[in-house]
């Protein structure tokens, strides 16, 4: 029993499972306990830390606000890391505070804008102390010169007021000889106004005089052209010099030769009048004009080729007749002078260009003239003793003149033609026609075309006009510039217009 009572049961198990149990519980619990101060330990020290880093944080932030609100420049963030250009950042802000307002001045940091601007204050301040003991210095020397130009003004016053004493003075005495001198005028000015009324009356008498006499002068003037006309007219005097010589004549051609050549600066294409040998004076009249000739070649030094242009028949051109042109001279320059319409070939138009033109190849100088619309070419220019001739074209008449222009342009061909006249008698320039004037130069009309109806159209036959009969006598033939009543209406047709189209020999469409 005893043995049997001594041997584990299952109580004796259970009480060693319970005390292992309990003993591993108790280190188990002991461990946990353990480790759970250790973590509250640990946690209290990171929650006294945190507090302390927590004091240190709140006290950075007092700082960095009491800099911000030192520095002025209140932004939430100081400065970004990653946007260092970032303008709304307390450094950003301060950089640009700095540009702006230290200019020169601005350093790196604020310390060193700080002393450089405090450096730019004292020189500035030092600049300012020495330029206000500069202006002291002036303002003395101001209240120096002011007191000496006070002196002057003093002084210049008590002399003006001496200088204004003086002045009354010699007003006075002024204002005496004035009145002196007034009396005094008053008597020439009655002499005077005596002298003016003789004066009047001896003008008036002269004027009436002058008058008289200007008209008498006028009058005897025209009466003295009068009579000029009339003995040129009469006597045909003429003081005109030939140009040159005719040496051989052939008729059968209608070729002459002449003295003069390129030597005598002769221009081919000229033409002459030619007279007789013995005739009274070239120049004179074209009745002494037995032909005209063009020049047509040079054939040396004094030689040249001519053709007959125009020829009397009953005076043909001998060998020894004469050449003339008033203007072309050997080795001298002619000037002439026109005045009035010239129209050369009879077809009712101006031809002055063709007259310029043959004039410039004889190497002719227009020293003035009064163009078609009555204005004088150049405006100053005046009739010389250089001048040839004073050559008349035609000139309208006022009664002529129809519309206020044309009366305003016959008006001033008039006064022209006046003036020119008075120039030339002045001068003795001889005033011409312009026919005898073409005459005299060999002019010869290269007009080919009849306008039949035209007025002025009269044309003088070669063979005469017509006779009625062989028995009636031989007259005037001089073609009355009448045309055929057949012609006249052939005139008054209407004018036929082309339609366009070609003859079908020719490939056209035909009508």
């Amino acid at each position: 029993m005893a043995s049997a009572a001594n041997k584990p049961g299952p109580v004796h198990y259970f009480l060693v499972a319970f005390v292992v149990s309990s003993v591993v519980l108790g280190i188990t619990t002991y461990m946990f306990h353990r480790d759970a101060s250790d973590k509250y330990a640990e946690v209290a020290k990171l929650n006294d830390e945190n507090q302390k880093l927590n004091r240190a944080q709140k006290t950075r932030d007092d700082e960095v606000l009491a800099l911000k609100n030192k520095i002025g420049i209140k932004l939430d963030q100081v400065e970004d890391p990653n946007n260092p250009e970032n303008k709304a950042t307390v450094i950003k802000g301060l950089d640009s505070e700095l540009q702006v307002n230290g200019l020169d001045a601005q350093g790196p940091t604020v310390v060193e804008t700080l002393r450089k601007m405090r450096d730019a204050l004292n020189a500035t301040t030092a600049d300012r102390d020495s330029k206000v003991a500069k202006i002291n210095a002036l303002e003395k020397e101001i209240l120096a010169l002011k007191g000496q130009y006070q002196g002057q003004v003093d002084n210049y016053g008590q002399q003006t007021k001496d200088a204004e004493r003086d002045k009354l003075a010699v007003i006075s005495d002024r204002d005496e000889r004035v009145i002196a001198k007034d009396r005094e005028i008053a008597a020439i000015k009655a002499n005077l106004n005596a002298t003016s009324v003789e004066l009047t009356q001896e003008k008036e008498s002269r004027e009436k005089e002058r008058k008289e006499l200007n008209d008498l002068i006028a009058s005897l003037g025209a009466r003295i052209d009068f009579f000029k006309e009339k003995i040129d007219e009469l006597e045909k005097l003429s003081f005109e010099d030939v140009d040159g010589m005719i040496r051989r004549v052939e008729h059968d051609t209608g070729t002459v030769w002449i003295n003069v050549g390129e030597a005598d600066n002769l221009k081919p294409r000229m033409t002459f009048s030619v007279y007789s040998k013995d005739n009274l004076g070239v120049g004179r009249g074209a009745e002494d004009i037995k032909g005209k000739i063009e020049v047509t070649r040079l054939l040396g030094p004094h030689m040249a080729e001519a053709k007959v242009i125009d020829e009397d028949l009953y005076r043909p051109m001998v060998a020894g007749d004469l050449i003339y042109t008033p203007i072309w001279s050997p080795g001298l320059v002619e000037k002439i002078s026109l005045i009035g319409t010239f129209d050369l070939d009879g077809d009712g138009r101006s031809d002055r260009e063709e007259l310029h033109r043959m004039m410039a190849s004889a190497g002719c100088i227009i020293d003035n003239e009064i163009d078609d619309d009555g204005n004088r070419i150049p405006e100053d220019g005046k009739i010389t003793v250089h001048t040839r001739f004073l050559v008349k074209g035609d000139i309208l008449e006022l009664p002529n003149a129809v519309g206020a222009a044309e009366e305003a342009k016959a008006t001033r061909l008039q006064n022209h033609l006046k003036d020119m006249v008075q120039e030339a008698r002045a001068n003795g320039v001889r005033v011409i026609k312009m026919n005898d004037f073409l005459a005299y130069i060999g002019y010869h009309s290269k007009r080919r075309t009849f306008l039949p109806g035209q007025p002025g159209n009269k044309w003088n036959l070669k063979a005469g006009s017509a006779s009625e009969s062989t028995k009636d006598v031989t007259g005037d033939r001089t073609s009355s510039g009448n045309v055929s009543g057949a012609f006249s209406k052939v005139r008054q047709a209407p004018q036929q217009q082309s339609d366009g189209n070609n003859s079908k020999v020719f490939g056209g469409s035909g009508r």
